[in-house]
């Protein structure tokens, strides 16, 4: 029983972390619109690129080149985006801290 009521407490502490990185619902609209990266990697990223996300599509902008785009839908905390996913860490409707391939994201929405 103890170990029962220890795990219980675990779980509801570690829930109650992670929704506290989620200040605004993760959805399709919130994330409408463009996302600069402001660190990659933990480095912070002065290149002026971006995340788009319009009507369905998610297109990187990079460089100043608007990469073809994938369609994407929202299951959760993930971003689905056809075969590889994004996973958002962190969400307030204006930043966001996401992990995709392995590297982290800050993003502003624009």
């Amino acid at each position: 029983m103890k170990f029962f009521l220890s795990g219980l407490l675990g779980l509801l502490l570690s829930t109650q972390l992670w929704s506290a990185d989620f200040q605004a619902e993760l959805t399709s609209e919130a994330l409408e619109g463009a996302w600069l990266i402001t660190h990659m990697g933990g480095e912070v990223d002065e290149e002026g690129d971006l995340w788009e996300f319009e009507k369905g599509l998610f297109y990187q902008n990079l460089g100043g080149r608007r990469i073809a785009p994938d369609k994407y839908t929202v299951k959760g905390e993930v971003v689905d985006l056809d075969g590889y996913h994004i996973t958002v860490l962190a969400f307030d409707g204006k930043t966001m801290r996401a992990d995709m391939a392995g590297f982290e994201y800050q993003l502003v929405k624009q």
